[in-house]
């Protein structure tokens, strides 16, 4: 393929990028793209690793190998390995840590972000960073009373409550800033099967909890003040080689729902004949509503697609076989 000089060839990437509008064009790859995966130890970070390795060649990033709070480190990998792409998974996602801790999380979540971001630009690598619903909790006001409970687009003027959430915000903005061609998902809740540690950590548990109480007839205790969108895990990792050629920008990147979580339990439930089996649990302490659901056309439009949340779970919980496909919308 002859290439036009505003267009530069990515290497093993599938794709060729024009300098003037950062639009993408695809053509036959000859060799195995580099790809840098922080928090390559993390929930979502782990299974992109096992998943990649192989076919791609990977640098999983760990604190131990990469802090990316430290931008000499940072420089210094991306010299050595020189990636293509760079997903960016790492981070503290405690919620009640952050808010304990604020300091810590605005290096990790925040200056660590804008690092990754700078060195993207300066390597020419593409920037794939995984920011949070977190960043639409906010408080239902007599402003925002008409529109509080429609899911959330990505174009909202945001001012989110928890820490976490800000801190996600500020890096997503810090990012954009650093690196106007990267590509920003907002994840939701995830799940998937635990391993023996994530078993112990009580991490991605969701859909196991659910599992074990219709499998077992347990009462199962939600919340009815949250609504939000919790997805399939393998899901994301399906869908994430297709972000690398998203035009640049934010993405809500995952599962839709519609109503309360404890709404979308005793739909499931009732699927199985148990929805007597979902009790609520009240409010959060202070009782505040929180809307998380996301809106996902934007997404869609590039022919990204999740199922909703309902479904994932109740395809999860019959272990159903899981298909990269638009069959699962």
């Amino acid at each position: 393929m002859k290439e036009d000089k505003a267009w530069k060839r990515v290497k093993g990437l599938g794709l060729l990028k024009c300098k003037r509008c950062l639009s993408v064009k695809h053509f036959d790859v000859e060799e195995k793209v580099r790809i840098l995966i922080t928090g390559a130890n993390g929930y979502l970070g782990e299974r992109l690793v096992k998943t990649y390795q192989g076919k791609y060649e990977v640098f999983a990033a760990t604190r131990e190998n990469m802090d990316f709070t430290d931008e000499d480190k940072v420089k210094a990998a991306f010299a050595d390995f020189r990636p293509e792409v760079v997903i960016h998974c790492g981070a503290i996602s405690d919620v009640a840590a952050c808010a304990m801790d604020a300091s810590k999380s605005l290096e990790i979540n925040v200056h660590g972000t804008q690092n990754l971001a700078k060195a993207c630009r300066q390597q020419s690598a593409r920037m794939v960073f995984c920011s949070s619903d977190q960043v639409y909790i906010e408080s239902l006001t007599k402003e925002n009373e008409a529109v509080f409970y429609l899911p959330h687009k990505e174009e909202e003027r945001l001012k989110p409550l928890p820490v976490y959430g800000q801190h996600k915000l500020m890096a997503e903005q810090s990012c954009l800033h650093e690196n106007p061609d990267s590509v920003i998902l907002r994840l939701t809740l995830l799940y998937d099967m635990p391993d023996k540690a994530e078993r112990e950590r009580g991490k991605g548990m969701f859909g196991e909890n659910l599992k074990t109480a219709l499998e077992n007839c347990l009462p199962h205790q939600v919340l009815k003040n949250t609504s939000r969108g919790i997805t399939d895990c393998r899901e994301v990792v399906a869908n994430m080689e297709k972000a690398w050629s998203l035009p640049p920008g934010i993405y809500n990147f995952g599962s839709t729902g519609t109503g309360t979580v404890y709404d979308t339990v005793r739909k499931v439930f009732s699927l199985f004949g148990k929805e007597a089996l979902v009790t609520s649990r009240g409010h959060r302490e202070g009782g505040e509503e929180r809307n998380l659901l996301m809106d996902t056309q934007k997404a869609e439009k590039e022919g990204i697609l999740f199922r909703d949340t309902a479904l994932g779970l109740y395809q999860y919980i019959k272990a159903v076989p899981f298909q990269k496909s638009a069959e699962n919308k």
